[in-house]
């Protein structure tokens, strides 16, 4: 059987996780500066973002991709024959200024 595609979230959905997210591992002053730039996103580029999104999700039902994230996956992790653990394994590094006076 065939499986169910993955839901597109809302972009408020979305801003509401990252949002939940970022605040576990942010001072309240940064955190308030994560919520000013949520809420510029929101107003601006998210809802046209959000619309391009969408569009591109219901182009891909129609070709009978499974899921948006379907051919940026396939891309990303199976089409490459090197190793993606050490070629395409993405990650970010959170980490104090090495000048303890400007963090």
């Amino acid at each position: 059987s065939k499986l169910k595609r993955l839901p597109l979230p809302t972009l408020e959905e979305t801003m509401e996780k990252f949002n939940r997210t970022l605040q576990a591992m942010q001072s309240d002053e940064h955190h308030l500066e994560t919520q000013t730039s949520i809420s510029q996103f929101l107003a601006n580029d998210g809802p046209k973002l959000q619309t391009l999104l969408q569009n591109y999700n219901a182009s891909a039902d129609g070709n009978g991709v499974g899921s948006y994230v379907e051919e940026f996956w396939s891309d990303s992790y199976l089409a490459p024959d090197c190793s993606v653990v050490l070629n395409l394994n993405p990650f970010f590094l959170l980490e104090s200024h090495p000048d303890p006076k400007t963090a």
